[in-house]
């Protein structure tokens, strides 16, 4: 099967499907540019999920610097994950709209339905989370931190 890429612009984000095995939760490193967003767990691993199922999981993104932010969450994902508004999610998406005090925190929650197509290749995609001044216009607000989460799955028999 061959490798699927994708990219997002000006993020550098690759994301792919790969043989079991050689991509794991290990190997995968969140990365991030300072210290403002923090998220727990650092990365969504739903491990082996059979074909058919549709599963979720979440992680929450706080904003652990002294001042507001304006907060964007956007995903990178192969086909078989989803994101956006799904049950339980309480980050922004796609929308500059949320600002985000010191200390306050959401939700962001991804969706993994295994496919046949990607049967024992290990799915790998990252959330990414932006976080800005809180000033208006918010497209023209300095980025105060980047953070991207790996997200991984497998889809099994």
């Amino acid at each position: 099967m061959p490798t699927k890429l994708a990219a997002i612009i000006g993020m550098s984000l690759v994301i792919f499907a790969a043989p079991a095995g050689s991509v794991t939760a290990q190997n995968m490193t969140p990365v991030k540019s300072s210290s403002v967003l923090v998220a727990k767990p650092a990365q969504v691993d739903f491990k082996s999920k059979k074909i058919g199922t549709e599963n979720y999981k979440r992680t929450r993104i706080t904003n652990s610097g002294p001042v507001a932010v304006r907060l964007l969450v956007s995903a990178g994902l192969p086909d078989d994950f989803g994101f956006g508004l799904l049950p339980g999610s309480t980050c922004p998406v796609l929308d500059w709209g949320a600002i985000l005090g010191p200390g306050q925190s959401c939700y962001a929650v991804v969706r993994f339905s295994p496919t046949e197509g990607f049967l024992d290749w290990q799915a790998v995609g990252s959330l990414n989370a932006v976080a800005t001044e809180a000033t208006e216009p918010a497209d023209t607000a300095a980025v105060l931190d980047q953070l991207s989460i790996p997200v991984l799955g497998m889809a099994v028999r």
